[in-house]
């Protein structure tokens, strides 16, 4: 299962079912767009090493750009970037998604429900509920 970078940014904000989930789930895989996304968000260097930590301890798998994920991204742009408003990241994780034949894990739906093959699994937090 791919993530995409909200569940981790909803994790790190303390929804205990966004752990649970990444804590459940055997064959763990982000894209490299993900490690990129979610860099910024971290507030220091600790932070950082945390989520590195996290990547490594779980042994996720960290699929790379290569051509055919550009190409496919490209074509995922052309097809939903003006009618479902997705943007160059999403495409990038969505065709890694499809390329590895993975889940894609996202609470994103909007912009990736459109895109043909792609196997979701759509997350939901309730952000007062669950917070830790």
């Amino acid at each position: 299962m791919i993530f995409d970078t909200n569940i981790f940014i909803y994790a790190d904000r303390g929804v205990v079912s966004a752990k649970e989930l990444i804590l459940n789930v055997t064959n763990r895989a982000i894209s490299s767009v993900t490690y990129m996304e979610y860099v910024p968000f971290c507030r220091n260097k600790k932070e950082l090493m945390t989520f590195e930590k996290l990547l490594d301890v779980f042994e996720f798998k960290i699929y790379e750009i290569n051509t055919l994920t550009s190409l496919q991204a490209r074509r995922i742009v052309k097809n939903f970037a003006l009618s479902h408003r997705i943007e160059m990241a999403d495409a990038l994780i969505a065709a890694t998604a499809l390329l590895h034949d993975e889940i894609l894990c996202t609470s994103n739906a909007k912009h990736f429900l459109p895109i043909e093959d792609l196997k979701l699994e759509i997350f939901f937090a309730q952000l007062k509920e669950e917070t830790q």
